[in-house]
């Protein structure tokens, strides 16, 4: 049995958290799609935590996860299945003295946006996670020894501030990745703000209310690059973000298959608002090119290639 041992937040979560993503990301490399800091270590409205360093991992194909134990037992950590949650691969180190949990699902599942809701949500509502990391005190002080009494006790305050999470409304973005075949080699849409520090782009835009982000996407390639008839409109994947100006977005990604020939061409696009009377720059670049753009708008080029797109 484990003792329950909160302390007060502190930046230093952030800084175990980068450190250990970089030696993850050297163990998962090319099948690692998604990495995130989840938690209250990653949330510093809730005050507190246990210093335990929580870390959700996107896959290309969760089945090959087998096949990185012995360098995670390398690193330090556990191996422990599923551990009663349904399609996770969950890994712990530290032993009694518990540091770091690392939870892995396929890239895109449905719990790995959960985990990102609910932080972005605490994030955001700082009176609630005061709230929250009360209850973590009082708790930890009632269950000094016995951890798994302190997880139970506070399961209905997390669940009902999961669902909380999930009725937060959130500013929607649908981006496409149009691409096309030239010599057996796969290229990928982007353009030139004509503001030089918007740097490359990916086309995207805002999903109106009511409207389906599947629909909202091809409205938008339509009105950002000029092409029109799109057969083929494939969803890739969904995430939340924190934009550089601190909004969270809930962002889809679609993969948009095309024919078009020109190499290079000039738009100005059709939507309106803050790009109304501003000409883009559009040209091709391959997904092994994503650190051309800003930030943000290359992170699901790996699913692009065919030997990465198995999101099964």
């Amino acid at each position: 049995m484990r003792n329950t041992i909160i302390r007060k937040w502190t930046s230093d979560w952030n800084k175990l958290y980068e450190e250990e993503a970089r030696r993850l990301k050297d163990i998962f490399q090319e099948e690692l799609i998604q990495i995130y800091h989840i938690g209250s270590t990653a949330i510093p409205t809730i005050g507190y935590a246990k210093p335990i360093i929580d870390i959700v991992i996107g896959l290309s194909n969760i089945d090959k996860t087998v096949l990185y134990d012995e360098k995670m037992c390398q690193l330090g950590y556990e191996v422990r299945g599923e551990n009663g949650i349904t399609d996770r691969r969950y890994y712990t180190k530290g032993g009694h003295n518990r540091s770091h949990h690392v939870h892995i699902y396929r890239a895109g599942h449905e719990n790995i946006n959960k985990h990102l809701q609910f932080k972005y949500y605490l994030m955001n509502h700082p009176e609630q996670a005061r709230k929250y990391g009360q209850l973590k005190i009082e708790l930890a002080t009632k269950f000094p020894d016995d951890t798994s009494s302190y997880q139970q006790a506070k399961e209905s305050f997390v669940t009902g501030l999961m669902e909380e999470a999930q009725e937060w409304s959130i500013i929607k973005k649908s981006y496409g990745y149009i691409t096309r075949m030239t010599e057996a080699e796969t290229q990928i849409l982007v353009f030139q703000h004509p503001v030089k520090k918007a740097g490359i782009q990916i086309p995207k835009g805002t999903v109106k209310h009511r409207e389906l982000p599947v629909d909202a996407v091809k409205r938008e390639m339509e009105e950002e690059t000029g092409l029109s008839n799109f057969p083929d409109i494939h969803y890739l994947i969904d995430d939340f973000w924190e934009n550089d100006d601190g909004v969270i977005h809930h962002r889809y990604f679609y993969r948009l298959n095309i024919d078009e020939t020109q190499d290079e061409w000039n738009y100005e696009p059709t939507g309106g608002g803050a790009e109304d009377g501003k000409v883009f720059r559009f040209f091709w670049v391959t997904p092994d090119d994503g650190k051309l753009l800003i930030r943000g708008h290359a992170d699901y080029f790996p699913l692009i290639s065919l030997k990465k797109h198995n999101l099964g």
